[in-house]
């Protein structure tokens, strides 16, 4: 018997099901080894493609479609390699059923590929005991991998629509800060309606967030379209509640504790997408102007004031700078 051989493809096999365990169930590291640098360098090559083709612009939306199927087949190749280097680690560990003379490399590679994902028996059979134990192995670990596989992409999924969903709702309150800081705007006030509506942004988008860390090929599903993408709602939502918190006269801000678990839940995902996807751009977001207040009739603070506020926000405007990038957008968000 080959020793290597039989170490080498049990590490292959071990290391395949540990990538898939750690990619679709743990809560803390989000992907596995492998998973992790698959999926950011398919986004990589499609990101750098769209950025020198920007107008070729649905090239993104195949992004997280093409991250799932290389994923599964990166688990699918290191598992089925491994467990061939087992079954070619001694001759007679595969053999014509028949005829009992042992296995070519190539019918090794068929016989492994029907074991591991069917359950069915053909031609071939394990030639000794180790070997009928290896194929009991095999089929376990190909079960286990496909029904895992399955229960990833579903969760994938139902992820992929709350964020579509989240930016949705979003931009349902207006489609930049202009419009939801005047739809909000009573004459007089901000309607408890509108607080009602930013109250029940923040579990949402924290939801948002923890999907994000528990299943980081979330990110890669980029959208087209302007009112499905959550990077532009956050910079709009962000917008909005830079005039609401710093702009916006005292006497006219909406209820603090309406906004205030907000902004802390935007901060928390901001933090939580910048460590594991992107890094601050190096200039921040620029602000929106003290006019789309007084347009809306809305008492504000004074220009310096306002300027003052808005430079202690820089940090987290350059965070969300880095996020549109990052999303592949590069244009103002704002912009219809």
């Amino acid at each position: 018997m080959n020793t290597l051989l039989l170490l080498g493809g049990c590490a292959l096999a071990a290391l395949a099901l540990a990538d898939a365990v750690v990619t679709s169930l743990s809560m803390a590291t989000g992907t596995g080894p492998v998973s992790g640098r698959v999926a950011a360098g398919v986004w990589r090559v499609l990101l750098a493609l769209h950025t020198r083709a920007p107008r070729g612009g649905r090239l993104l939306e195949l992004t997280g479609t093409v991250t799932l199927v290389a994923t599964f087949l990166s688990w699918t190749v290191l598992l089925w390699t491994g467990w061939w280097l087992v079954f070619t680690a001694e001759d007679t560990a595969v053999v014509a059923s028949r005829t009992a003379e042992p296995a070519d490399a190539w019918t090794r590679v068929y016989y492994t590929g029907y074991t591991v994902f069917t359950l069915g028996t053909g031609d071939y059979v394990p030639g000794n005991p180790w070997a009928q134990g290896a194929t009991t192995a095999a089929t376990l670990s190909g079960l286990f991998l496909v029904t895992l596989s399955i229960t990833y992409l579903v969760q994938v999924v139902e992820a992929v629509v709350h964020k579509r969903v989240l930016a949705e709702q979003i931009h349902a309150l207006g489609r930049d800060a202009a419009r939801i800081v005047s739809a909000g705007w009573t004459g007089t006030a901000f309607s408890s309606m509108f607080n009602q509506h930013l109250v029940s942004l923040t579990a949402p988008l924290l939801r948002m967030g923890e999907q994000h860390l528990a299943y980081p090929v979330v990110h890669y599903f980029h959208s087209a379209s302007r009112s499905k993408a959550p990077s532009r709602a956050i910079a709009a939502l962000d917008d909005a509640l830079l005039l609401l918190h710093a702009g916006a006269a005292p006497s006219a801000r909406p209820d603090p504790s309406a906004t205030g678990p907000l902004l802390a839940a935007l901060d928390q995902v901001l933090d939580t997408l910048r460590g594991q996807f992107f890094a601050r751009a190096e200039r921040e977001l620029p602000a929106p102007p003290l006019s789309v207040l007084h347009r809306a009739g809305i008492p504000a603070v004074e220009e310096e004031q306002y300027a003052e506020r808005v430079r202690e926000h820089a940090g987290r405007r350059r965070t969300i700078q880095g996020f549109l990038h990052s999303d592949g957008w590069r244009d103002d968000p704002a912009a219809s």
